[in-house]
């Protein structure tokens, strides 16, 4: 039978108190904090057992400061992570900020993985419980620079696809391209990575068409095809060009036909649906205009 959470929390408290007080020359303060410590997390895992994520995750953040108190900053930091796991549904704001102390730990004892690690689970938290995706941004490029600078280059670059592609989505263009063309750059002397730059060209192209300087566009349309001799077999490069064809023409009848096209041999994805809409409304509101 699962032991009372309650029952054991109380039992830390005590023990945590009883360590405040009085002094003995035989380390009886660290062996009752070390006990206390012992018995929150005992009692922080009794409640998740009982699924009360908020309260075991504010019992995993008691037995982290005592953790802290008595010079253990490696097991404060792990605490600090089952902490973050606890909160993560119940209590997401929790999570992010008892995870931020553990990264914090981990980068100034060098170990960049798995702070790297764990700031993508941040990231997460901010995108997806929090809903504050400008930060999620923020938070995914670190997570890549860290990746990068621990020479993981795969999950460096599919982190940076998720900045490039949130930050498209929040009309922040200049990020977004930067992001593609880069994870494209080092994916091309890759044998296994080479075959997806068709679609890091086609994604920075088109937050290229959506920033509307067609100028622009076309001079990275040519360097895509300087990296990459092969993108203009491609029905990648085929729909860059009937884009800025159509919205130079100004006709988004004929932009719809090119997309439909498309995407009956290569099913658009939301995200590619949601930019191309965006590009399409762009030459409604010039012939409105007009």
């Amino acid at each position: 039978m699962a032991q009372d959470p309650r029952s054991l929390l109380s039992k830390a408290d005590k023990a945590a108190a009883s360590a405040q007080g009085g002094f003995s020359f035989f380390g009886g303060r660290q062996e009752k904090l070390e006990s206390a410590a012992d018995l929150y997390v005992q009692a922080a895992n009794a409640f998740r057992m009982q699924k009360l994520g908020r309260e075991a995750g504010q019992t995993f953040e008691k037995a982290a400061e005592i953790q802290a108190k008595i010079n253990e900053p490696d097991d404060a930091a792990n605490t600090h992570v089952e902490a973050y796991k606890a909160y993560k549904k119940d209590d997401p704001s929790a999570a992010a900020r008892v995870l931020e102390k553990a990264i914090g730990h981990y980068t100034l004892k060098g170990n960049f993985r798995r702070a790297a690690s764990h700031q993508q689970n941040l990231a997460e938290l901010f995108e997806l419980e929090i809903g504050d995706i400008p930060r999620a941004v923020e938070a995914y490029e670190l997570a890549g620079d860290w990746f990068q600078g621990d020479n993981a280059e795969a999950l460096a670059n599919k982190v940076f696809l998720k900045v490039a592609d949130l930050a498209a989505l929040e009309g922040i263009y200049p990020k977004a391209i930067e992001k593609y063309e880069e994870v494209a750059r080092s994916s091309a002397g890759n044998n296994l990575m080479k075959w997806s730059m068709k679609e890091y060209f086609l994604k920075a192209g088109i937050c290229h068409m959506a920033t509307g300087d067609r100028i622009a566009a076309k001079r990275a349309l040519d360097s895509y095809v300087d990296l990459d001799l092969t993108f203009p077999s491609t029905r990648e490069f085929q729909l860059l060009i009937d884009i800025m064809d159509t919205v130079e023409q100004g006709d988004d009848e004929a932009f719809s036909d090119k997309v439909f096209q498309y995407d009956q041999l290569s099913k658009l994805d939301k995200w590619k649906t949601t930019m191309l809409l965006r590009i399409k409304e762009t030459i409604v509101n010039e012939d409105d205009l007009a």
